[in-house]
């Protein structure tokens, strides 16, 4: 029998999940309903649509205070959504740096993405 499981994340902001998330140009739903095998819904805080389904989405903990990522455990761990999570993290990783970076007088000065998928940022405080 499938079961709902969760990855733990380090996603603490849910208006930077749902800009990252728009950015990527992933459809999601506030509140919405996860879908697994025979009939199985989890309701989720932001549930994102992969394969033209809702497949997974993010709940929140209030025990570690963050979204965890929740969905069927045969789908979490397929190489296609590892990618999309993937993704997503490391979006969510770079607008929080900004938007954080940009609360304490910081300026973004040049950015630039490798094709590893590292993202090498300069900032600059601003007097």
């Amino acid at each position: 029998m499938s079961h709902f499981t969760t990855i733990k994340t380090e996603i603490y902001d849910l208006e930077i999940l749902k800009q990252t998330l728009s950015h990527l140009r992933i459809d999601f739903e506030e509140e919405g309903k996860v879908q697994g095998f025979g009939g199985q819904k989890e309701i989720a805080d932001i549930a994102v649509k992969v394969d033209g389904r809702f497949r997974m989405g993010f709940k929140y903990n209030w025990r570690r205070g963050s979204y965890e990522i929740m969905g069927l455990k045969e789908y979490i761990h397929q190489a296609d959504f590892r990618k999309i999570i993937d993704r997503i993290r490391q979006e969510y990783a770079y607008r929080k740096i900004l938007a954080e970076t940009r609360k304490r007088g910081f300026a973004l000065v040049q950015e630039e993405r490798v094709k590893t998928g590292t993202i090498k940022l300069v900032l600059r405080k601003v007097a």
